[in-house]
């Protein structure tokens, strides 16, 4: 039999029925819930960076602070070696017997007292001069030795910095803060707004009170299953589905979408292979969907093939896939059908005459 091709126009995919329960836009809901992650994400990402960055800022900000004390101590030690030098001069010149190689002695009572206390003072200037140049050395090297644990301390900091992050952003403050701002708060409301209609329904769903027209339609509303189309290629019936006393085709295409039909036992003859709605002008038909460029038809295993990571995943789906076409139904059909769907099914079952025939 051939029959006239439909337009998406004449048959719109996706869209529930206006009558009915009230089925929520799963697709446009996912995506609510991702632009709010995507955007809390980004705030956590962003304070991550800038947390790092003040690390960082703060160890060269140090680093900084310490190569100018260094600077300066360096300078100190340079004066105080010179006085020490020049007071060590002062009393080798008076006194050279108590000069050592590293180190001078101090004078003897004689001497102190012949030199009316001069000894001792020329002594112990020079001692002071020692001490005082001693501790502007040990001043550079404690300042060396605190810029050596900048980069351990940093480090450390960058270590501890996923564990501050996960804290501060988890944090109630932390929260509160990024959701004022106008855009988080209204991503954040439209994402409660979905947790409380999957609530409700939820409980609806417990007492009993959620009918199985309901249960359908957003069952294929969630899992984005399109009423079928007449220009669909290369599909393949994959399972049913039941709801109630209705009872339904599952088809999936190349591209992965799934679309769905009343289920009819006269479709079962095809389950076991790929089909396309084929036209010559306005002329419309089923047949086998052959592969591109190619009289050759398109095997259960190429579909599979094709819309699965790899080989052996595809291997496993066509097993699985002919282990169910194989099976038993016991199923009514279901009668009730738009007229899309009635010109789908005419063109599918006729198809399928051919094969039992």
């Amino acid at each position: 039999m051939v029959m006239t091709m439909s337009t998406p126009e004449d048959h719109p995919t996706g869209a529930p029925k206006p009558e009915g329960p009230a089925i929520p836009n799963f697709r446009d809901d996912e995506r609510a819930r991702t632009r709010y992650a995507t955007m809390l994400e980004s705030r956590k990402k962003t304070f991550a960076r800038e947390h790092e960055s003040s690390i960082r800022n703060n160890a060269w900000a140090k680093r900084d602070e310490l190569r100018e004390e260094l600077d300066k101590a360096g300078e100190e030690w340079e004066r105080r070696k010179e006085a020490a030098e020049a007071a060590k001069e002062a009393y080798g010149k008076a006194y050279p017997q108590h000069i050592r190689k590293t180190r001078f002695v101090e004078p003897t009572g004689m001497e102190n007292l012949k030199s009316f206390g001069a000894a001792s003072k020329l002594y112990n200037a020079a001692k002071e001069a020692w001490l005082a140049a001693a501790e502007a050395e040990s001043t550079i090297r404690k300042i060396e030795h605190n810029e050596g644990q900048l980069d351990v301390e940093l480090q450390r900091a960058l270590e501890r910095a996923p564990q501050i992050v996960k804290e501060v952003t988890e944090s109630e403050k932390w929260l509160a803060e990024i959701h004022a701002e106008e855009e988080m708060a209204r991503a954040k409301a439209r994402v409660e707004e979905i947790d409380v209609e999957r609530a409700a329904y939820a409980k609806r769903l417990a007492a009993g009170q959620v009918t199985d027209e309901e249960k359908r339609l957003r069952a294929f509303g969630e899992a984005d299953i399109r009423p079928i189309a007449t220009n669909l290629d290369g599909f393949v019936f994959v399972r049913t589905e039941s709801y109630g006393p209705k009872n339904y085709a599952i088809l999936r295409d190349l591209n992965k979408q799934l679309y769905y039909l009343p289920y009819d036992p006269r479709l079962e003859p095809l389950f076991l292979g790929v089909y396309e709605f084929s036209r010559a002008g306005k002329d419309l038909a089923v047949r086998p969907y052959q592969r591109p460029n190619s009289r050759d038809a398109f095997s259960l295993r190429d579909f599979f093939v094709k819309t699965s990571e790899n080989e052996e995943a595809a291997d496993e789906a066509l097993r699985q896939h002919q282990a169910w076409a194989k099976q038993r139904r016991m199923l009514a059909a279901l009668t009730e059908l738009d007229e899309t769907e009635t010109q789908a099914m005419q063109l599918l079952t006729d198809y399928a005459a051919t094969l039992k025939s």
